[in-house]
């Protein structure tokens, strides 16, 4: 796990090892911490949460995980999408892969709230679905997997348990693989004073173009510079926006600043080409072709965007081990015309 730690990498260790009783006796940070719980059977999936990727699953059979989701919440009304994929299997001669709803997908999906502050926590269950071949379509389920009633309102949020599914084309995964399949969307709203990302309000909606893909390249160079150089606090000034609200949301410090100094290495190891850990940062670039064969994913209603795979990659030791860190950057852009990172977005 040590060697995760590596800018907002360094966030998903922080956020998994989390302490529960140093969280509580903080007061001056956010002190809330939101999760999905998703369980399905018989499909691969990509969660989103207000449209900016949380994690993907390939294991079609059998899936639950219960990833934080906070930095992708925003006070009011927000809208979790699993967008799916039953796949049933692969074309021999064109490789493509086949998929179609039959009675083993199942989906079951959560949002849950835990106040460190005050030690209380809260469900909502949004939704329990199993398809039906006989009827060709989903029935909703009253019952959660554990078999409790479905809650859908609690103090601080609330659902209708409303539910939308739509055809979605070109599904990304972590590898660049594509799927079609299908978007399945529900609505719901919390109370809290959720601090909105910095890049809302600022952020211009995005068009894939042949001039977009080219400044989106350099937009992963320049970063890709920074990190080649070991400078580090051109990077902290680069995602300073970022990390603030990281602070604030997920640990117990009062800055950015204090959070990056008082992380296990400084920000010069954590973002060098050759770390203390052993690991090393793959050539520049990472990808191959020009521009035209990168495979972007849009988030946010067109307002982010990034590669996939990640272009900005460390192997780690020993090398060929064949085992790789990425940094996951996404990027908006501003009426100037400037390219700015707006999340970093970690497979949680």
């Amino acid at each position: 796990m040590g060697n995760l730690l590596r800018g907002l990498i360094g966030l998903l260790f922080i956020t998994m090892i989390w302490q529960e009783a140093a969280m509580a006796e903080k007061t001056d940070n956010f002190g809330i911490r939101y999760n999905a719980y998703v369980h399905t059977q018989g499909t691969a999936w990509s969660l989103r949460v207000n449209d900016i990727f949380v994690r993907d699953n390939i294991d079609v059979p059998y899936a639950d995980y219960s990833p934080n989701i906070s930095l992708k919440l925003r006070e009011g009304s927000n809208t979790l999408s699993l967008l799916f994929s039953p796949i049933t299997g692969q074309n021999d001669e064109t490789g493509e892969y086949e998929y179609a709803l039959n009675d083993g997908v199942e989906i079951d999906i959560a949002i849950g709230r835990n106040n460190w502050k005050g030690n209380t926590s809260e469900r909502l269950h949004l939704l329990r679905l199993r398809y039906n071949e006989d009827s060709g379509r989903f029935e909703s389920l009253d019952e959660t997997a554990g078999g409790e009633p479905r809650q859908l309102s609690q103090p601080h949020m609330r659902s209708s348990g409303d539910w939308r599914l739509s055809e979605y084309h070109n599904i990304i995964f972590g590898g660049g693989q594509t799927i079609d399949g299908y978007r399945l969307d529900i609505h719901f709203r919390l109370d809290d004073a959720i601090p909105p990302s910095d890049w809302r309000g600022r952020a211009v909606e995005l068009e894939d173009t042949p001039q977009l893909r080219r400044e989106l390249r350099e937009a992963y160079r320049r970063i890709y510079g920074m990190i080649e150089r070991g400078d580090g606090e051109a990077i902290f000034q680069e995602l300073k926006p970022v990390w603030e609200r990281t602070a604030y949301m997920l640990t117990t410090e009062p800055s950015a600043r204090a959070w990056r100094e008082n992380s296990e290495r400084g920000l010069n190891d954590e973002f060098s080409a050759t770390p203390s850990d052993g690991s090393h940062l793959l050539p520049a670039p990472y990808w191959e072709g020009g521009p035209e064969n990168d495979q972007l994913e849009f988030m946010a209603n067109n307002r982010l965007v990034r590669i996939r795979p990640n272009p900005i990659v460390w192997e780690e030791s020993p090398e060929g081990s064949g085992s790789f860190i990425a940094f996951p950057v996404a990027f908006y852009r501003t009426e100037d015309g400037k390219w700015h990172v707006g999340e970093v977005v970690n497979n949680l």
